[in-house]
């Protein structure tokens, strides 16, 4: 090596360690540097291109993990992800990430937050930060139009003690988050007193909120979507040390998701008794990890909603133990996209560093896609504090503020964290000592135990003495440390297990225990009634085990000795599972009073042994889900003489309002006030929020009755009038009942329903239980549930397909599986369309599909206007005439699908070109392919004998309903594109759209044979001419629907064999075929049998149709003579267009056969749901969602089970709504019009549709809204109806002509009534309303006009 070689190595080392020095060992710091915020240095541009370097290596080390899915290709139908997606449920991460985490140290936090705002003047900041200990910092802000604001009684100040010690989002009792899916949905209750400031007052009320949160974005890992560029900058005003820092520097301390959504319920201020709905857009964030409350200097959130669909989260923090200056943050467009902010001029030295925020400024920041450009102005309301931390730490202020987001209006909730200097008024809390079982499993010594004391451990345990007997050891370890002297009487529970050695080993009651289960479960049939009262009597009659005599003569003798013969007990059932927040069970099993000596204990304990198996208890736990026999421990407790008792509930036990705490007793013992045999005195305890108490009423009961301890027991006792007038509790006794109860409240985090006993002046506490029901859903809740999230409030939603393919309401488990494979699959079908240009949301439930109310709607703008040009065309218009049946795109529609989508660019022109050239060329191998792989695609359903297994089968078979989706839809859009090209050439540049095009497009589509909807009326018409040849025919048509089923099904003739034949073809099809609860015609055929009985009853009606059922293709000749290139045009694509629509149909039917296939195997989940007792009845199933099934074969299902029950009571109601075609917002049900607004019974009425079938025909009319009301059609009526499915086809022999209301060329009404010949039109606004049954019309399907000749 020579010299100058030598040199240059030594050069290059030089400057090399020298930077190295610079930028890592150098300790002198510039000056530069030294401030609150370090400020970029001479080495800054190099640190950001070393910092990039190591941030992109790290993001290869840690990818994202939820959305990992997407990430894989998963739109080959062999891919983990599309599996993943097609199961339809969460994964186990998503899971995980959204349970509350564990709490081990004192710096450890779990929180989730909500933002919302109604674009207007309604904001809501609602959050829980779980802390260790039973604390939270807590956070409700919520500003209404008129400038009334609530927020939570201890505010500013956010720190709650004594929360509800479970893993939960639960603080007090009073503000609630609950996951009802992963990553999908969230419940926010609250129901408690809040802070309401108006018009300048402040007044403390009881608030109650209920809203569901829906997501309408993927979920955000801001940990591993940062934005390289920002962090790098971040990193780069910070001094290097090595590597460990550069880790510290890139890696925040707290790990999460965002998402954007919406939160729509209602709320209810109980002092003005009105209830109101809102729907907010809204963020959520979810974070857990270590605070760093200690080292936070400042933070700065802006969360903006714009009006035109763009959301964005702005975040700008300086922590002096990692960066002084990073920002981050996440736009989410109305494409769809959710990118990551890589640019901001966010700066917090400009924006409120002295503490205050300007009133006026602006922020650019960009994604990858765009830029943008936000004015923030802040509105005149006052800002709103909050302190966190105790004492105070940070002061955080949020304000109100209007958005200016790239020339569009919104909103913005900004929120400014400062470290807070001042004077904190208030102390450290110390939660009270937390009552609950013990944090362990019960040890199998513990577990053996016939009799546990109230004072042992284990006797804390439910699952080994029951609800009431945990209980009362819970309130016996912690009625000392009480704010008022208190007692629990002395007692033992003789545990599950002695009830266990008393049945077990004992052949006769192992025999009637599993007649009484089998006949429960529907295994046999019977009486379930008689056989409780054998199993019942056979347990009572049982002398005591003598092991469990001898344990309970040893607990006597350690807790009263001798006086133990001469004491009188309550003998009380303690059930496993009773006395719990969702299930009370009261009154259920039996209580035995007043037992004296040994022998009176032992018949009160065979009493309550044998009341879990009355009919009444077992029936109740059957009709929630709960084990038949579940087992009983049975609490034996020293009785009080009572001179007064009653019941305490901490809340209104009626909408839960904790400022009523109400108090209800009487003389005597407290079984006249439990049993409601006597009126008794009620006292309302009013509470404020600093737990002042009061009472504010009292109400002197009748009283006329008490009960009293007596020889041979109790017995009741008449009042003396002087007496019964008189209130049986003075008010310090009962105040001191409130602070009893107030205590009780805190230490088991929750509120509680507490039976007390006094004597003597003494205060003996009987039981202490959760206040039930206070969570239930309301109405509008179990209405709204299942709701998509709609963008903006200029989303346009339709009825039109939707109402055909999913009329009415769909049960919520056909929501959950196929309408939600639907909605996937077309997003699939879009992202294969236009590639990158689209983004699959599998976390969005119902995206293109809609859901309100249980009913399904398309999404007009995303759907329709995705791929457009400047101007509408004469593409759309097609679209319309295919779709709705009338022209529906407007330039409201196009201009919002321009500014959320972009004029179509060559890319996607070449996409479109690319899949049209597809369509057309490999639409039949698709359908091959379909009719191959699902045509004998089955589940072996009926092989399954444990629920959780079949289960666990149809989910990892869900993923072949999306790919004959997927398929279905390929097709579909298939026949759309080629009928779309015919449409056309047919219009040739008019403009106009006159009757005679109309006409022309019906032509185009007639002559279509083969298709299979339109088969089920001629293969009816050959079974009706078979049974009009039978020997049986007069039998047929005079028996019930019923029993002609009977004949056809077993008739060895030709009528049989063509209707076994029919069945095995189209037994998988009926009304709502699309719904997994529907039975099909396959499952009860007397919908099917009840037509053949008028067909065959009405003979003309399967005579030759009076018009050819095949229109012929004169018309095409026509236009040749004047139009050749036309005419070639025409016939090339003409026929493409029919063998669409055949192709169509039988993918179709393909589709639905696959969805009886699963609705078959749910069917028999549930036969093992009710055989396990798991659900009372197996039709149950069809109002649970698919996840929640797995809940409930995992654990208790109470809650569910409830939900369930007023979801099918419900149902009927949501079917009867009736929504308009077209919806802008939130889809509202139509109101009746009145009679003279519609003109009903006016001769002369002429309403106008779209032709799909040219004739003319005066007949009578038969308005028919449902398949019920179709039974009354007669031979030759009109039908007039909303749309028609499959379901329909039987009675279309029976039919002149057919209107509908909704559908378009290509629907099911118009296909079949093309098929048969029939005069129609579809889209015809109103003409349910207009027209009655009986109305004699003329039907003109030419011109598409239906007019009132004579009215009924």
């Amino acid at each position: 090596m020579d010299l100058s070689t030598c040199l240059a190595f030594l050069t290059i080392f030089v400057v090399l360690f020298a930077l190295w020095w610079k930028l890592f060992a150098s300790l002198d710091v510039p000056k530069s540097l030294r401030s609150s915020y370090t400020n970029p240095g001479p080495w800054y541009l190099l640190k950001i291109i070393a910092a990039r370097i190591w941030l992109s290596r790290k993001l290869k080390k840690n990818p994202r993990v939820l959305n990992n899915i997407i990430d894989d290709d998963y739109n080959k139908v062999d891919s983990k992800g599309y599996n993943q997606i097609g199961r339809l449920v969460p994964t186990n991460v998503e899971i995980a990430w959204e349970q509350p985490h564990p709490l081990k140290l004192m710096t450890d936090f779990d929180g989730l937050t909500f933002y919302g705002t109604d674009g207007d003047s309604i904001f809501l900041q609602v959050s829980i930060n779980r802390l260790i200990n039973r604390q939270a910092q807590v956070t409700l802000l919520f500003t209404l139009k008129d400038g009334t604001v609530y927020r939570l009684p201890a505010a500013p100040d956010t720190l709650i003690s004594n929360t509800d010690g479970r893993e939960s989002f639960n603080t007090d009792g009073r503000l609630k988050f609950q996951l009802l899916e992963a990553m999908k949905k969230w419940r926010i209750t609250f129901n408690g007193l809040a802070k309401r400031t108006r018009h300048g007052k402040e007044t403390e009320v009881h608030l109650r909120i209920n809203l569901i949160w829906a997501t309408f974005t993927r979920p955000f890992e801001f940990k591993r979507e940062f934005s390289h560029k920002l962090l790098a900058q971040g990193m780069a005003r910070e001094r290097w040390r090595g590597q460990l820092d550069w880790s510290q520097m890139s890696e925040p301390t707290v790990d999460g998701v965002d998402q954007w959504g919406v939160m729509f319920g209602t709320y209810q201020d109980s002092s003005l008794d009105i209830e109101k709905e809102i729907y907010l857009r809204s963020l959520r964030q979810r974070r857990w990890g270590q605070n760093n409350a200690s080292t936070l200097r400042r933070k700065l959130d802006i969360v903006g909603a714009s009006e035109d669909g763009h959301y964005f989260y702005l975040s700008a923090t300086s922590d002096s133990a990692r960066l002084t200056h990073e920002v981050w943050g996440h736009v989410f467009q109305p494409n769809g996209f959710l990118y990551k902010i890589d640019a901001s001029s966010l700066d917090l030295k400009d924006i409120g560093e002295k503490g205050t925020i300007p009133k006026h400024f602006s922020i650019r920041f960009s994604t990858k896609s765009r830029n943008y450009h936000a004015t923030i102005h802040l509105l005149p309301s006052s800002p709103f504090e909050h302190f966190i931390g105790r004492p105070w730490v940070h002061c955080s202020t949020t304000y109100p503020c209007h958005l200016t987001l790239n020339s569009r209006q919104g909103r913005v909730v900004l929120v400014n964290t400062n470290v807070f200097h001042g004077y904190c008024p208030n102390e450290n809390e110390v939660s009270v000592p937390y009552l609950s079982a013990p944090n362990r499993e019960p040890s199998s010594f513990e577990t053996e135990k016939l009799v546990l004391l109230f004072n042992e451990e284990a006797c804390r345990f439910e699952k080994l003495v029951g609800g009431k007997g945990s209980s009362l050891a819970l309130l016996s370890s912690n009625s000392r440390k009480a704010p008022v002297a208190c007692q629990v009487p002395a007692g033992f529970c003789v545990t599950v297990n002695a009830w266990k050695a008393q049945t077990q080993n004992n052949r006769d009651i192992e025999e009637v225990f599993l007649q009484l289960e089998d006949v429960a479960t529907g295994v046999v049939k019977g009486k379930l009634e008689e056989f409780c009262v054998k199993a019942e009597i056979l347990v009572a009659s049982l002398p005591v085990n003598t092991f469990v005599q001898d344990c309970i003569k040893e607990a006597l003798q350690e807790l009263f000795g001798e006086e133990s013969e001469r004491k009188r007990f309550a003998v009380r059932s303690s059930a496993v599972g009773e006395d719990g927040e969702e299930l009370s069970s009261a009154g259920q099993n039996i209580t035995v009073l007043g037992c004296q000596g040994f022998e009176s204990i032992m018949s009160g304990l065979r009493k309550c042994w044998a009341s879990l198996l009355s009919y009444q208890s077992v029936e109740y736990r059957r009709q929630h889900g709960e084990p038949l026999i579940p087992g009983m421990g049975v609490v034996i407790q020293e009785m009080v003489d009572a001179e007064a008792a009653g019941v305490l509930f901490t809340v209104n036990p009626n909408d839960g309002d904790p400022s009523k705490m109400i108090l209800t007793a009487n003389y005597g013992l407290g079984e006249s006030v439990v049993s409601a045999s006597a009126d008794p005195d009620t006292f309302y305890v009013k509470r404020t929020s600093s737990g002042e108490l009061s009472v504010s009423s009292r109400t002197v009961g009748a009283k006329q009755t008490k009960v009293i301890l007596s020889d041979d027991g109790t017995r009741e006792e008449k009042i003396a009038e002087e007496v019964s007038t008189t209130l049986c509790l003075s008010d310090e006794k009962v105040l001191e009942l409130g602070q009893l109860g107030v205590y009780l409240e805190k230490a088991f985090g929750g509120p509680r329903d507490l039976e007390f006993a006094v004597s003597e002046g003494a205060l003996y506490l009987l039981q202490a239980r959760p206040v039930t029901a206070l969570d239930a859903w309301t109405d509008f809740e179990l209405r709204h549930e299942f709701d998509s999230p709609i963008l903006t409030d200029s989303d346009y939603l339709t009825k039109a397909n939707t109402g055909e393919v999913f009329p009415g309401a769909t049960s919520p488990l056909g929501l959950s599986v196929t309408a939600r494979a639907l909605d996937l699959s077309f997003q699939f079908v879009i992202k294969e369309q236009f590639a990158r240009f689209f983004e699959v949301n599998p976390w969005c439930i119902g995206r293109f599909n809609l859901f309100f109310q249980n009913q399904v709607f398309i999404n007009v703008i995303d759907t329709f206007q995705r791929d457009i040009g400047e101007e509408i065309t004469s593409h759309h218009r097609s679209v319309d005439m295919a779709i709705f049946g009338h022209l529906v795109s407007n330039s409201t529609m196009h201009q919002i699908g321009k500014d959320r989508f972009g004029v179509a660019g060559w890319g996607v022109k070449l996409l479109r070109f690319r899949h049209m050239f597809n369509d057309m060329c490999f639409n039949n191998r698709r359908v091959k392919k379909a009719v191959r792989k699902f045509a004998d695609y089955s589940i072996p359903s009926e092989k399954y004998i444990d629920s959780q297994k079949l289960y666990d089968e149809i989910s990892s078979q869900l993923p072949r309903l999306l790919e004959i989706s997927n398929i279905h839809l390929q097709v579909s859009r298939a026949g759309t594109i080629s009928q779309l090209i015919a449409f056309i050439i047919l219009l040739d540049g008019r403009n106009e759209w006159t009757p005679e095009l109309y006409g022309e497009m019906a032509q185009l589509l007639s002559s279509i044979s083969n298709i299979e909807s339109a088969d089920v009326p001629v293969a009816l018409k050959q079974i009706a001419e078979a049974i009009m040849k039978s020997d049986d025919v007069k039998e047929f048509t005079d028996h019930s629907p019923e029993v002609a089923s009977v004949w056809l099904e077993t008739d060895p003739g030709h009528a049989g064999r063509l209707f076994r034949s029919f069945i095995a073809r189209h037994g998988h099809r009926g009304i709502k075929e699309f719904d997994i609860a529907t039975e099909t015609w396959g499952m009860n055929c007397r919908s099917l049998v009840s037509v053949l009985q008028s067909m065959v009853a009405n003979p003309v009606s399967f005579a030759p149709n009076s018009q050819p059922t095949k229109s012929n293709d004169d018309w095409l000749k026509i236009i040749g003579q004047s139009k050749p290139g036309k005419y070639r045009a025409l016939k090339f694509f003409v026929p493409r267009s029919r063998d669409a629509v055949i192709a169509r149909e039988k993918t179709k039917s393909l589709l639905i056969r696959t969805i009886h296939v699963f609705r078959m195997a749910y069917r028999r989940l549930a036969q093992l749901l009710v055989r396990d007792g798991k659900i009372p009845d197996a039709n149950l199933i069809f109002f649970f969602t698919h996840s929640e099934l797995q809940q409930l074969i995992l654990s208790n299902g109470v809650a569910l089970i409830s939900k369930a029950n007023r979801r099918r009571k419900l149902h009927p109601d949501l079917d009867a709504l009736v929504f308009p075609e077209m919806s802008l917002g939130i889809p509202k049900p139509l109101e009746e019009s009145s009679s003279e607004e519609l003109m009903v019974g006016a001769d002369g009425v002429q309403l106008t549709g779209t032709p799909v079938f040219k004739g003319t025909v005066r007949a009578t009319v038969r308005v028919a809204l449902n398949l019920e009301e179709a039974k009354e059609i007669q031979n030759g009526d009109i039908l007039i109806t909303r749309s028609t499915d499959i379901g329909w086809s039987p009675y279309f022999p029976l039919l002149s002509g057919v209107v509908t209301e909704l559908g378009g060329l290509i629907s099911h009404g118009a296909v079949v009534a093309r098929e048969y010949g029939l005069p129609a039109i579809v889209g015809c606004d109103k003409v349910t309303q207009v027209f009655r049954s009986g109305d004699v019309v003329i039907l003109d399907g030419s011109k598409g006009t239906i007019t009132r000749v004579d009215a009924s």
